[in-house]
């Protein structure tokens, strides 16, 4: 069976480089009229969930000088996450959020996260990488977008698998060519994560099989298209399989994506099948749900491959 399978990673000594933005979710709930303001950023927030698990990663991004900057800088420390963090004289990036179990509708407010350089340091990670991972986000704007393309392809060549999580936004299409740019990357990318927002955002309002169509025809190898509380569907060599959520309690999701991810990438770094390593996503997922934010209380590796086995 085709989900029996594995993804094999090569012997390397860095399992996930991650790359983009860290800015600060600002999350409001419009029942208590309350605000919060958590650290957050997509690759930033899979960093940590990784740190969390005993997945060794190191990720890059930029920031701003500010009181935000500070919080994030702060993050880092207590969290003990492996972070190449540029402080820029931009102003610190973040996000206004409502409280939701839905997926979020974001507004955005953007100044630091663009300034990724592509530098020796960041080279010399992804040519010891065993997984690549990066947003829309970065690709939405310069630097960070020539760093990004060039970067893949550095990662590619030394075989690398390449992550990619399609969060297009119209918003933050500084550029006015995001489709563009995510069809000429795509034929790269081994593992690709849109969601069903993300795809009609892209495409249009289309079926869940022409949507999976699209992005096996533009060369992604895995495609996992998320349906919130409805779960998954993937599809990998023309064969898919629908998965149900695991959630059984949902406070906000915000960040639920980026704890599927760290599941995902935790089965496929310690050999596990496709559809078990679908499965580890899916409980992280979960986890993630439970809370504000994306500040989740990640169970340990083990114990969460302990559920898998019940």
């Amino acid at each position: 069976m085709i989900w029996d399978e594995t993804l094999t990673t090569s012997k390397k000594s860095l399992d996930v480089l991650l790359i983009g933005e860290v800015l600060i979710d600002v999350i409001h709930n419009q029942v208590t009229n309350k605000t919060v303001e958590i650290v957050g950023g997509s690759p930033y927030n899979l960093s940590k969930n990784l740190t969390k698990l005993g997945i060794n990663n190191i990720f890059y991004g930029s920031i701003g000088n500010d009181r935000y900057g500070e919080m994030i800088t702060d993050d880092v420390l207590f969290y003990g996450i492996n972070a190449n963090i540029l402080k820029t004289n931009k102003k610190t990036s973040y996000v206004l959020l409502n409280q939701t179990s839905d997926s979020p509708n974001p507004l955005f407010y953007r100044d630091a996260d663009k300034l990724i350089n592509y530098d020796e340091n960041l080279v010399n990670d992804a040519m010891k990488a065993k997984i690549l991972h990066f947003t829309y986000w970065p690709l939405s704007d310069e630097p960070s977008l020539s760093t990004i393309c060039s970067l893949a392809k550095k990662a590619k060549d030394h075989n690398a698998l390449i992550s990619f999580d399609p969060n297009y936004h119209k918003d933050i299409d500084t550029l006015g060519n995001g489709l563009e740019i995510i069809k000429d990357l795509i034929h790269i990318v081994d593992i690709i994560k849109p969601s069903l927002d993300d795809s009609e955002r892209l495409f249009g309002k289309l079926s869940i099989n022409e949507y999976l169509d699209i992005y096996q025809g533009l060369g992604a190898k895995l495609t996992i298209l998320t349906l919130g509380q409805d779960g998954l569907i993937a599809k990998y060599k023309k064969e898919t399989i629908k998965m149900d959520s695991l959630a059984e309690e949902i406070v906000d999701s915000t960040g639920a994506g980026d704890a599927f991810w760290g599941g995902l990438y935790s089965g496929i770094l310690s050999g596990l099948s496709i559809k078990d390593s679908l499965t580890l996503g899916l409980l992280c997922s979960a986890e993630n749900l439970k809370t504000v934010g994306s500040n989740m209380n990640i169970p340990k590796l083990n114990e969460l491959i302990e559920r898998l086995r019940k």
